[in-house]
Parts: structure tokens; sequence; C-alpha cells
């Protein structure tokens, strides 16, 4: 409009002066300065007219700036439920997928059967993690983890991992509060990390586990609601949660957790948070090995969309640990896969033989102070009650100061960047 102006004038200049203009190079000159100076202008008023007004005293104020003054370390623990480490490092087992009761329609896993299998199955993991980070547990080439509950069930495991103890007071999926405190609960309570912390899981039992009503945790689980706070996009999953059945009686579709998971990331900026996909497991109970293979795929794509957002949000890029488990393992052939453990005692008895298998289990961790090691070798198997004292030093702080019952953290042998440790009071 400005520019146009300027042109109609200069038009009824010439007719005025009926002689015409020979424009100089100091004419030209000024021309071209006044001509961007008023798009300038333009583009400065537009930005500031179509700005919303923003509430700073709601905003992190890292967050706010889009960028921090300095390091401050964070941590995603990703869990899928009862996954074996056999397809986790070499992919679909044909053993399994041959069998009509196990695969229905094999040519629906087809693809899963040929080439690099693994890599197939779990891309993100074998491209991107295994080469940037470090893995364990891959036992045909002497790497080793296992858990240290006799039970090898969920409860037992996710406590195991939470807690940095193996307490036989939680020996069944039963749905009690956990009596001991997990590293989140600690971490939650640490200066400046009130509302920082949270969960998420498929699983409806993680209220019990973190026990919500002693920690105050944000925990979302099961086929719970997000009330944390709600936009357009929360009400439209919630309401299509709601609406969506699940094939499970106790456990949510993973991609619920997944997308509340990552909105709850985008607008509170947890420092440290589990995302804990369930399929699964439970697809592997059910027999259906198809199923479980593509739900272990899909729990590949959600973590590589999980990182992608990290890496892209100033607050969280080059400052994530992402570490990624099972809470146990499963039968190691084709007639016990589909199960796993012991489920409880009565009576001081033992009501189900061990699954052979169960205890072994897999870890991969990546993040800007982990080496990229690769497929790490074990001497002794590294123990699932490790991981909670490694969370908490990969934050700075020690928790086996508070629970010295922990086992101590894993040898990560992350670098010199090393944030420096930090002991709570």
């Amino acid at each position: 409009m400005i520019i146009q102006r300027l042109l109609r004038m200069r038009r009824q200049q010439k007719m005025r002066l009926r002689i015409p203009l020979q424009p100089t190079s100091f004419h030209k000159l000024c021309f071209f300065f006044f001509f961007h100076l008023c798009i300038f202008s333009q583009l400065i008023f537009s930005n500031l007219l179509a700005a919303k007004p923003v509430d700073i005293n709601s905003l992190d104020s890292d967050a706010a700036m889009g960028t921090n003054a300095e390091y401050q370390p964070k941590v995603v623990l990703v869990t899928l439920d009862g996954m074996r480490w056999q397809e986790v490092f070499y992919g679909a087992d044909e053993q399994i997928a041959s069998q009509h009761r196990f695969v229905p329609r094999p040519n629906q896993i087809k693809h899963l059967l040929s080439g690099n299998k693994a890599e197939t199955l779990m891309p993100f993991f074998h491209q991107v993690i295994a080469k940037q980070g470090l893995v364990v547990g891959d036992r045909y080439q002497g790497s080793k983890m296992r858990v240290s509950n006799p039970w090898q069930v969920s409860y037992p495991g996710y406590s195991e991992l939470l807690t940095g103890i193996a307490d036989p007071r939680i020996h069944s999926n039963q749905a009690i509060n956990n009596p001991n405190i997990s590293v989140f609960e600690w971490i939650s309570q640490q200066p400046g990390m009130k509302d920082k912390v949270a969960a998420f899981g498929s699983w409806r039992l993680f209220p019990f586990i973190f026990n919500r009503e002693r920690s105050g945790l944000y925990i979302n689980a099961g086929f719970e609601s997000f009330t944390a706070f709600y936009n357009d996009k929360i009400k439209w999953l919630n309401k299509l949660q709601r609406q969506t059945p699940s094939p499970f009686t106790e456990v949510r579709q993973d991609i619920f957790t997944q997308q509340f998971a990552m909105e709850y990331l985008k607008q509170v900026k947890p420092r440290l948070l589990m995302v804990a996909f369930g399929e699964t497991d439970d697809y592997a109970h059910l027999g259906q090995y198809n199923n479980y293979l593509e739900a272990a795929q899909r729990a590949d794509q959600l973590i590589a969309e999980l990182w992608q957002q990290l890496q892209q949000d100033p607050y969280y890029k080059d400052q994530t640990t992402l570490i990624i488990t099972t809470d146990h393992g499963r039968g190691d052939n084709a007639n016990t896969w589909s199960r796993h453990g012991i489920s409880r005692i009565l009576s001081s008895k033992l009501t189900s033989p061990e699954i052979r298998g169960s205890d072994e289990i897999w870890l991969a961790v990546m993040g800007p102070t982990i080496a990229a090691r690769g497929l790490v070798k074990t001497t002794e198997p590294w123990q699932q009650r490790q991981i909670a004292s490694t969370i908490s030093q990969l934050l700075g702080y020690d928790f086996t100061q508070f629970q010295y019952n922990a086992a101590v953290a894993l040898a990560l042998n992350t670098p010199t960047t090393t944030p420096q440790l930090r002991v709570s009071p």
C-alpha cells in the first residue's frame, strides 16, 4: 500500500512538471533505501499486532527463554513390558513364528522374517541408540543383565527398577501401595524438583507402584483421563480413549500413553519422566506372536518420535538421557515364550514353576554424557536394581544416601563431561 502510494505520487509529480524525470544514481539509492524501510516497518507492526500476551509467571524461566543458561540434566525412562531380549537383539524368532497357534496368518509378519531382522523390527534401537549410546543384554555375545527379585513378574520388576531394592513383600501383581519410596518420589522432594517428576503408563497398576497417595506424583496410567491440564488436544485424546476399545482389561493402547506423555513434556517440562508401554506383554500372554512383534515395532517408532521431540525442544536438546529397558524377561523357547516368572506364593509354596529366561532383561542408554560404546560385554550381569541409582546419578544426585540398601549405579563409563555429582541434603 505504501509503495503504491509512492509510485502514484511520483506519477503525479511527473504530470505537474510535464518534463521527463531522469533518476540519478543518488535518487535510485534513496528510493531503494526508503522502499525497504517501509517494508521492514510493515513487518514489525504486523508482528506486534499479531502477538498474543504471555503470562510469564506461568512459565518456567528457562523454558520461556527457549534455551538454558547452563547444562541442566534430564532423564526419560521408557519401558517395554515383558519384551524379550531375543527379539530386541535378533528380531523375529522363526521357530515361534512358524507355528500356526502363535501366528495364524504368516503373511502378516513376512516382512519381519527376512534381511536384518533385528533392524527391521526395531530400526531406531539399532540404527540410532546402539550406535550413539550403549546397549546391554545380548547373552549370545557375553552381555548380560538380570532381575534380582525371584518372582520375575511386573510389579516386583517395576518396584525393583524404581526403588533399587528387591523387596520380598512385593511378590505379585496385587494392587497394593508400594511401601518403598521410589527414586522418582525422592527426587521430587529435592529443592527445585517439585512438579518436575511424572510418570505415564499403559498398565493400571502404576499409581500403586509409585504410591501416588503418599508421593503426590502426577501419574497417569491405565484408562485414566489426563487431568494435569486441558487444551483442545487433551480433550480430544480423553474422548478418543473413552471411545476406543482395548483388547486388554488392565492395559490401554500404548499410543494414548505416548500422546499424553508428549503433551505433558511440551507443556510442563518435567526433568524426570517415565513412559511405560504395555502392549508387548499382554499380546505375549495371549500367545499372539504376530501382535507381540507389531507392538514392539510400534514401540520403537514411538520412542523415535519421543526422542525427536526432545531434540527439537531447547529445554531438552543435548541435556536429556534416554533409558530404555523392561520389567522382566520371558520363556526362552517356543513352548514358554508367552509366559514368565512366578505369579505368587500361597501357603509358602510356589503356585507355578519358574519359567527359564524370565530373569533375563536388557537395557539401552543414550544421552549427552553417555559414550558411544555400542554393545557392552559384561564380566558380571548388570542388575535391574541398579537403575534407580543410575537415574539419580544422571540427574546429579546420590540415591544411596537416602536408600542405603539400594544397589549402586551402573558403570555407564560416561565421559568427563558428566555433571558434577550433587548430594542432596
